[in-house]
């Protein structure tokens, strides 16, 4: 699978990223998401993806999902992550799936790409609740 988009910048750190799919705005000085609210974003895009692909696998059904996820970058260069947490909660599960969950969840982590990519430089902790 290839992706394609171009990316253009103003001389005061605002830019445009564009696709096929639609243009949104990304910007180093706040006024709009930045670069890592679009790599993480994407990250949870992938694992839920992920799982998802792997919990009708296992014919196993969930309300609605959260994701929350925090960051920390290094401060050395390249400041890449150094730390990354994320919290993952489940609404409307019956209690006798939450197992089956949460090991759709363990291999959705182990199989998204984006989160391998992640673990190449980065700690990670999961966390999953059901509420």
């Amino acid at each position: 699978m290839a992706y394609n988009l171009k990316v253009d910048f103003d001389d005061s750190l605002e830019g445009v990223i564009k696709t096929s799919k639609g243009n949104v705005d990304i910007s180093f000085s706040g006024k709009t998401l930045g670069p890592y609210d679009y790599f993480l974003g994407g990250y949870c895009g992938c694992l839920h993806s992920t799982f998802m692909g792997i919990a009708k696998k296992k014919k196993v059904s969930y309300g609605t999902v959260n994701y929350e996820v925090y960051g920390e970058k290094r401060d050395e260069t390249p400041t890449t992550l150094k730390y990354l947490k994320t919290t993952i909660t489940f609404t409307g599960v019956n209690e006798e799936d939450q197992s089956k969950i949460t090991k759709s969840m363990e291999l959705a982590e182990r199989y998204c790409s984006i989160s391998v990519t992640i673990s190449k430089v980065a700690e990670m902790d999961f966390e999953i609740i059901f509420n």
